[in-house]
């Protein structure tokens, strides 16, 4: 191989590293965006673990309550929801600030219960 060649190939080999993040990065927040809207606010940090695992348990819990409510004929209501007054299924201490991480799980509870309760 020439000098070029490997230098070229190298180039080329960060590039394609690069775009598989970059697409890795993107379907970590697809994942955490449903029906368009974003979950939580960049603001209140936590470790990119924390706050994916937070959203995604949020969101299953939440989705589930809804379907239940929808389907037992109750009235539109997260709050009262005892999954999201704890907010801490999922947590664990070596994903960071238990606060932080109920934020966000409350955040993805809201979106997927009202997925939920709109039949997704």
């Amino acid at each position: 191989m020439t000098g070029e060649y490997k230098k070229w190939l190298k180039s080329a080999s960060v590039w394609v590293l690069v775009l598989f993040l970059v697409t890795m990065t993107g379907s970590a927040a697809q994942r955490q965006t449903k029906r368009g809207r974003n979950f939580g606010n960049p603001n209140w940090g936590g470790s990119a673990v924390l706050r994916e695992t937070a959203l995604q348990a949020g969101y299953e819990e939440g989705i589930k309550a809804g379907r239940t409510d929808r389907s037992r004929g109750e009235k539109f209501n997260f709050a009262d929801e005892s999954a999201y007054k704890d907010a801490a299924k999922g947590y664990k201490a070596q994903l960071g600030d238990k606060t932080t991480y109920q934020r966000y799980f409350r955040a993805g509870f809201e979106n997927g219960y009202r997925d939920g309760w709109n039949g997704y």
